[in-house]
């Protein structure tokens, strides 16, 4: 979000929900995480699509963004909030890859 066209695209496609992962969850993925939810976007910070250079840190940037509104989710989670429905091809295809 830091990036003027990137944070123009995003706006521009009106999402108001944004998922996020990546390293350095006390530093790219926090400032993104603050960006978006100043900027009035639901954010899901994937806990185990994240990481920092320690646990402390890691730790310390998943509180901070609960604190600040955003909510803590797994991938587990996101996949199978995504799928929605149990049965289908694909909930048994992904159900497969986490198994």
């Amino acid at each position: 979000m830091g990036d003027d066209g990137y944070a123009r695209r995003f706006r521009e496609i009106g999402r108001s929900q944004a998922v996020l992962v990546g390293i350095e969850a006390h530093v790219c993925v926090l400032q993104t995480a603050e960006q978006l939810i100043e900027a009035g976007c639901d954010v899901f910070v994937v806990a185990d699509a994240t990481s920092s250079r320690t646990i402390a840190n890691h730790g310390a940037a998943l509180e901070r963004m609960r604190a600040d509104g955003a909510q803590i989710v797994t991938t587990e989670m996101v996949a199978f909030e995504w799928l929605a429905r149990a049965g289908t091809p694909e909930f048994k295809e992904i159900s497969a890859l986490i198994k």
